[in-house]
C-alpha cells in the first residue's frame, strides 16, 4: 500500500521542519514537526510504509526503538482524521521515491515517537472562508450547489 494525501481539500506546507495542514471540510488544523514532519513529506511523495520506514530509520538514530510500532499510530492517526488514505501499489501515478543514503550513526538525531498535533481555535474562521463556496475549478467560480439554495 501506498499513501498519499487524500483530496484538494487538504491543503498543507512545510516550512522550517514543520508540517503545517488544514482540512477545509472540518476548519481543524495540524502540526507535525522532526520525525513527523519527513513522514508526512514522504506521504506527499506517495511512499509505502517500508519506504517510509527505510527513510526514517536511516535519518535517525532508532537504536532500543521499534520506528515501525511508533509510525503506525500517527499513520492510523492520519486516516482517522482523513488527511491521507492508502491505495494499492499499481494505482497510476504512483513512483518509488529516491532513498537517501544512510547517514552515518553519529550524525543521526535521535528517533523521537512522532506525533500530530491538532488544533480547532481557528475552526469557524477556516469554515467562513469564502473557498467554500466555490467548486473545483477554483475562485471567483461560484459552487453550483451553493447558488440553488
Amino acid at each position: 500500500m501506498r499513501f498519499r494525501i487524500k483530496g484538494p481539500r487538504i491543503i498543507h506546507e512545510t516550512i522550517d521542519g514543520e508540517a503545517v495542514i488544514v482540512n477545509l471540510d472540518t476548519g481543524y488544523y495540524y502540526s507535525l514537526d522532526k520525525v513527523s514532519a519527513d513522514i508526512w513529506n514522504l506521504i506527499e511523495a506517495n511512499a509505502s510504509f517500508g519506504e517510509i520506514l527505510e527513510v526514517i530509520t536511516s535519518r535517525y538514530d532508532t537504536t532500543g526503538t521499534d520506528p515501525a510500532g511508533a509510525i503506525t499510530p500517527l499513520l492510523d492517526q492520519l486516516r482517522e482524521e482523513g488527511l491521507i488514505t492508502a491505495d494499492a501499489p499499481g494505482r497510476p501515478g504512483h513512483h518509488a521515491i529516491p532513498l537517501p543514503p544512510h547517514a552515518p550513526q553519529e550524525t543521526q538525531p535521535p528517533f523521537e515517537v512522532p506525533l500530530l498535533h491538532k488544533y480547532s481555535d481557528m475552526e469557524e474562521l477556516l469554515l467562513l472562508d469564502p473557498i467554500h463556496d466555490v467548486d473545483d475549478s477554483g475562485w471567483p467560480n461560484k459552487n453550483p450547489e451553493e447558488t440553488k439554495t
